[in-house]
């Protein structure tokens, strides 16, 4: 892949460039120099090159230098190659990669290379200044005192390694970037060949004096020019490492990315990642940041499982180009590029990538809160509630454990009752054995992300998990997580209705399950919902059916419905023509809860047991007409006498007959989905608000997601909310009321320190500390 060099210099021209030896370096005719008698003063000494591997290496004098050795015909500059050794009077250089002549000219055209060693010079070994207070801010080796140069090429001898001042690594630096920067740019030049033991020397320098600031930052971006200079990235080349520095961005990864795209290639989820790490354009919101190991699993899962082997990427025709600003003086500023497209921030793919971040992000955010209130609780099962199903992999701890209590009772696939105080003996709460809400939500989260339900749930309305009985079912991975209008209606019904059934303490099993499955019927369920319904049925019927719960549910209906719903349950009661006492003491605590008349009971189950279906005033569609055959035929209504008030107290005489139920709700299914409109209709001045679409969703606020954000600029809008109306904008958001407003509140407190939202039933907005956290 082709490269080019400019040198930006100074307006005025040149010199003109000297002659050049066969590996393309310049060099100065050489002049004659004298030598200095005296042998207290400073040495001069001239270069000899020991061809021998760097192990055997001469013995190193520690008398005074000898004698000169004879003047050598031929260049007067040389580049030490790597792994060669060098003599500088009494010195052997091990390790190569260092210029020594008498004069180079610096690679801009002005003056002498700074890294070039000059044996001809002046060097005092016996006072090195070993501190560098003689060396200015740009060093250079034929600038520099005698005693710098003694303490410089002492620290050569020893293998460059060992604290010394910056300033000799840095004079050792320039050396190197010379030759990639000049040498190895040109064409056919066998000094690219050096380009793989440079990086690896630039990579051990870092590691020895990366802690210089000024130090690392050059010789960090001076590895990306080595990268730009070899021209290609091979195919067993890694991802750059993803440090805390967003930028400068690695040319590693602008040179694959390219190559990637020039190919019409995929690029690989490993790839992805670091694009999106050294892409300034893509913001890494929280959880990214301080969970940085989850974050990358779970973009590394989505990536591959939205991309397969990767996102393929359209080549632009803006190539790959850097502009280094060099340490050494003798160079200044140079661009680099190569034949390859620079890939990195184009709109198209960034934009794909982000929305993939924002994804990974919200699905750690609870998670990420969590680990920001307490950092000890990485690893617990509290923790393992938060995470997304994927990263879910803990095979020998608590989680483990669990997974084996829990797979041993669902295996048959039916809901199963368990005892809820075992369940509970695996989750660490506060208090053992009580569940806040809080945790009782995290441990129902943690079953679901194994595919396994609960009831009760209280995301679904029951009560907080406790002593008790409990029912585990298997629900798959996307599995409801809220409850929709149709499911509550449905659990009302069946929860009123199975009351009703199971009043005088028995019910028959067939008969419940063909309500149930009349109720998954009529209400349109899901798959999922339905097999919760089952498994609510399963709970109501393991214990004692109580009515606590309910009342906030039936609030919500009106007259009508609730004279609707009256009726229903009487016509569940009377099904089987026979009426006990306890069935009517449970109706009438029901129609306490609907605030009917009580008195009317009575003639509510005279009229089910002994009247058709009211005269419609026009024709009425039960049901859209089905090819599927029913399983009952509408009987003749009964007679009087048939109908039998009361029974023994203490026998059960709950056996509903099949059929007259189903004629009973077939003639009223109006009623039915009239009910199942009780949790869908609103109020004339509550407006839900559409979700954000994905793709014009205004940006994420205060930490928060993006469903947290939206909830927040639509509470906003208003100083107060009613709790109906508040659920109402949670449910159009896929959120739990009390959680949301428990985030919002975090987040809020994080941001100005003072709570954004207040009250229970009536919700009062702070909207000072929501206009900031807005901003």
């Amino acid at each position: 892949m082709g490269l080019f060099g400019l040198f930006k210099r100074k307006a005025m021209a040149p010199p003109p460039p000297p002659p050049q030896d066969h590996d393309g370096q310049s060099f100065i005719t050489p002049s004659r120099v004298l030598s200095r008698a005296p042998e207290s003063t400073p040495q001069q000494h001239s270069p000899r090159v020991v061809q021998r591997p760097p192990s055997q290496t001469a013995p190193r004098p520690t008398s005074a230098p000898p004698a000169r050795a004879p003047r050598q015909s031929g260049p007067k500059s040389l580049w030490i190659a790597p792994g060669a050794e060098v003599r500088i009077g009494p010195l052997l250089l091990p390790g190569g990669m260092l210029y020594v002549g008498q004069r180079l000219q610096a690679g801009n055209g002005y003056g002498i290379e700074p890294a070039l060693i000059n044996p001809h010079l002046d060097v005092d070994h016996r006072r090195p200044d070993w501190a560098g207070e003689t060396v200015g801010y740009w060093p250079s080796f034929s600038d520099i005192s005698p005693r710098a140069r003694g303490a410089y090429l002492s620290w050569l001898a020893a293998g460059r390694v060992g604290p010394v001042p910056i300033s000799w690594v840095f004079l050792f630096f320039y050396g190197l970037e010379r030759r990639v920067i000049v040498d190895a740019t040109r064409a056919g030049t066998p000094a690219r060949a050096d380009l793989p033991a440079i990086r690896t020397e630039v990579e051990r320098l870092l590691g020895l004096y990366g802690t210089n600031h000024s130090f690392r930052r050059y010789a960090t971006e001076f590895l990306s020019v080595i990268d730009l200079a070899d021209g290609l990235t091979h195919e067993d080349a890694v991802p750059p490492e993803r440090v805390a520095e967003r930028w400068p961005v690695p040319h590693t990864l602008r040179l694959k990315l390219g190559e990637l795209a020039n190919a019409g290639t995929p690029v690989p989820a490993e790839w992805a990642l670091a694009w999106v790490h050294f892409n300034m354009n893509i913001h890494l919101r929280t959880p990214a940041q301080r969970c940085p190991e989850e974050f990358e699993q779970l973009f590394l899962s989505r990536y591959s499982a939205k991309y397969g082997p990767g996102m393929v990427v359209k080549p632009n025709k803006t190539l790959v180009k850097h502009q280094y600003h060099s340490a050494s003086s003798g160079l200044g500023s140079v661009e680099l590029s190569a034949a390859v497209p620079d890939v990195l921030e184009l709109a198209a793919p960034t934009t794909k990538l982000e929305r993939l971040v924002t994804d990974c992000t919200d699905a750690l955010d609870a998670y990420s809160r969590l680990l920001g209130r307490r950092p000890e609780a990485r690893g617990t099962l509290a923790a393992s509630a938060l995470l997304p199903p994927e990263l879910i992999t803990d095979t020998t701890g608590d989680l483990a454990r669990l997974r084996a209590w829990v797979t041993a009772r669902t295996d048959s696939g039916a809901p199963v009752p368990v005892d809820a105080q075992e369940l509970l003996a695996f989750w660490p709460a506060e208090i053992p054995g009580q569940l806040t809400k809080a945790e009782a939500v995290g441990l129902i989260q943690l079953l679901g992300s194994q595919g396994v339900g609960i009831e009760p749930d209280l995301r679904f309305g029951g009560p907080i998990l406790g002593p008790g009985s409990a029912v585990l079912f298997t629900t798959g991975r996307r599995a409801p997580t809220t409850a929709s209008p149709s499911y509550t209606a449905a659990a009302t019904m069946l929860h009123l209705a199975a009351a009703v059934c199971a009043a005088d303490g028995r019910s028959s099993g067939a008969e419940t399950a063909h309500l149930q499955a009349h109720l998954e019927s009529s209400m349109d369920l899901s798959a999922g919902e339905r097999a919760r319904l089952q498994a609510h049925m399963t709970w109501l019927l393991s214990g004692q059916i109580k009515l606590t719960g309910l009342s906030k549910r039936l609030a919500t209906l009106g007259v009508t419905q609730r004279e609707s719903l009256g009726d229903f349950l009487a016509t569940v009661a009377a099904a089987d023509r026979e009426v006990t006492p306890s069935e009517v003491d449970i109706l009438t605590k029901i129609f306490k809860l609907l605030g009917l008349d009580t008195a009317s009971v009575y003639s509510r189950l005279h009229t089910s047991t002994t009247a058709g279906p009211p005269a419609a005033q026009g024709p009425v569609v039960v049901r859209a007409a089905s090819s599927r055959k029913t399983g009952y035929a509408i009987p003749a209504p009964p007679r009087v006498d048939e109908v039998k008030p009361s029974g023994t107290p203490g026998r059960s005489q709950v056996r509903l007959d099949s059929a007259a139920i189903e004629a009973k709700l077939a003639e009223t299914h109006a009623v039915s989905m009239l009910l199942g409109s009780i949790f869908t209709e609103e109020p004339d001045d509550v407006v839900a608000t559409p979700a954000p679409k994905a793709a014009d969703a205004p940006p994420p606020v205060a930490g928060l997601d993006t469903a947290h954000s939206a909830l927040l600029r639509v509470l906003v809008t208003r100083a107060r909310w009613s709790r109906a109306d508040l659920e109402a904008e949670c449910a159009n958001l896929s959120l739990l009321p009390d959680g949301a407003l428990d985030t919002l509140n975090e987040a809020a407190y994080d941001v100005t320190g003072d709570p954004v939202v207040e009250g229970d039933n009536l919700i009062d907005i702070n909207t000072d500390v929501a206009a900031e956290m807005l901003t």
